[in-house]
């Protein structure tokens, strides 16, 4: 597995745990490279993938739509907007699952 490869499936797996210890209203689960997180409650789905040919990690998300992420940081990794250098994976992510 490559060093990107390896930076993503870890901070998905800490996404994964994130949602399972913190988010009663929420299920997570893997599809293949994916994760997906399901709303209880309602009809929403997060899924967020690797996307090797970019060195990206993608979310898509029923509230905010689609995002694009690149690492910037190694220790501890930090995830942020292609489009916006102020959002963070890992922010955006609680922000929307607290809503």
């Amino acid at each position: 597995m490559d060093d990107f490869k390896q930076k993503a499936q870890i901070t998905l797996d800490e996404i994964f745990s994130l949602v399972e210890s913190k988010y009663k209203d929420f299920e997570v689960d893997y599809e293949d490279e994916n994760l997906r997180i399901d709303s209880i409650e309602n009809e929403d789905i997060y899924i967020i993938s690797i996307h090797a040919p970019t060195s990206q990690i993608w979310l898509s998300s029923p509230l905010s739509g689609a995002h694009h992420f690149q690492i910037s940081s190694s220790a501890p990794f930090i995830w942020v907007s292609t489009r916006d250098k102020s959002i963070e994976l890992f922010n955006l992510i609680e922000q929307e699952l607290n809503n």
